[in-house]
C-alpha cells in the first residue's frame, strides 16, 4: 500500500507556476504516494490544513513560496502526529528550497522527491511561531513589505536588491540590544538577521548553514553606504567571508532582541509581531525532503 500524501499548493504564488503545472505534479508524485491536493484560498489557510490534517497523511508537500512553506511548517507544529515535509519550489525567491538543495524547476523536484531520504533538520522558535529560513528585524521587514506581488513576481528577487538600495538612501536606524549566554552587544543599526538556512533572496549568504548545525549565524547590519554595498558585493563573487566594519557576525543558539524604537519582525518573508523577542533553535526538530 502506498504511503499517503497531502500537497497544500498557493495558486497564485511567484507566476502560478504550481498551478500550471498541477496535472503534471500530481501524476509524478502518484508514481510514489496516494496523492490528495488542497488549494489554500487565503492568508494562513495552509496553516490550519496542516494542523487539521497533518495527523492523517505520512507526507505533507507545500507547494508555493517561502511564505506558503512558513505557514504549513507552523500548522505542522501543532499537528497531533507530524509528518515528512516536502517543498515544490514555486514563489519568488525560494531560499529555503536553495538550502535544502530542491531544485528550483517543479517536475525535477517532483523527481528528487521521490528519490532523497528524509533529514532531519533545525527549525527557530520565538513565542509560539516557528521558522525555517531566517527571523530579521529593520531593512529586511521595511523592504519586503513594500515590495508588491506583481512586482515581485516580474522582476523575481532582483526586486528585494532594488529595494533595499532605496531603503539605505533613508538612514533609517534603531538601536538593538541582543543577549546570548555569552555575550551582550548593543550597536545602532539598520538591520538584525538570524539565519537558520543559506540563502536571502537568492543569495547564498551562509554557505556552511546547512539548517543541521545547531547553530543560527547572527548578521547585525551597522548603517551602511555606496562602499560597503561595494566591498560585500565584491566579496560575495569572489566567494570569500564578509569581513567589514559595518557588519558583525556570530554564532548562537538561543538569544534575546530588543529594538529602540520597536521593530517589526520578518520570519521567512512573512511579518509576525514586534520586538522585543527570543529566539531558541529547536534542533532535529522536523523532518524533511532534502540534501544537507
Amino acid at each position: 500500500m502506498k504511503e499517503k500524501l497531502l500537497l497544500i499548493y498557493n495558486p497564485v504564488s511567484g507566476q502560478q507556476l504550481v498551478g500550471g503545472q498541477l496535472g503534471d505534479i500530481v501524476l509524478s508524485l502518484q508514481e510514489k504516494w496516494d496523492v490528495t491536493i488542497r488549494p489554500t484560498a487565503s492568508k494562513g489557510h495552509a496553516e490550519q490544513m496542516a494542523a487539521e490534517e497533518g495527523g492523517r497523511y505520512d507526507v505533507m508537500v507545500a507547494a508555493g513560496g517561502d511564505g506558503t512553506i512558513h505557514e504549513v511548517v507552523n500548522g505542522m507544529m501543532r499537528a497531533r502526529q507530524q509528518p515528512v515535509l516536502g517543498i515544490l519550489p514555486g514563489g519568488t525567491a525560494n531560499d529555503i528550497a536553495r538550502t535544502l538543495q530542491i531544485p528550483l524547476t517543479l517536475l525535477e523536484a517532483c523527481e528528487f522527491m521521490k528519490t532523497e531520504e528524509p533529514k532531519f533538520i533545525d527549525i527557530g522558535k520565538y513565542g509560539e511561531r516557528y521558522f525555517m529560513n531566517f527571523l530579521g528585524l529593520g531593512l529586511i521587514s521595511t523592504v519586503s513589505k513594500d515590495i508588491k506581488n506583481e512586482t515581485k513576481t516580474y522582476l523575481r528577487h532582483f526586486t528585494y536588491y532594488i529595494k533595499s538600495l532605496q531603503h539605505m538612501q533613508n538612514n533609517q536606524l534603531f538601536h538593538v540590544t541582543i543577549e546570548t549566554e555569552k555575550r551582550k552587544i548593543e550597536a545602532d543599526a539598520v538591520m538584525v538577521y538570524v539565519a537558520n538556512g543559506q540563502s536571502l533572496a537568492g543569495l547564498e549568504l551562509f554557505t556552511d548553514n546547512e539548517m543541521n548545525t545547531g547553530q543560527f549565524e547572527v548578521a547585525i547590519v551597522r548603517n551602511v553606504g555606496l562602499s560597503e554595498i561595494i566591498s560585500v558585493a565584491s566579496s560575495y563573487i569572489k566567494s570569500e567571508p564578509i569581513e567589514h566594519e559595518a557588519f558583525y557576525l556570530f554564532k548562537a543558539d538561543s538569544l534575546s532582541i530588543h529594538c529602540d524604537p520597536p521593530q517589526l519582525i520578518d520570519t521567512d518573508g512573512e511579518k509576525e509581531g514586534q520586538t522585543p523577542v527570543s529566539i531558541e533553535l529547536l534542533r532535529e526538530k522536523m523532518r524533511v525532503i532534502g540534501h544537507l
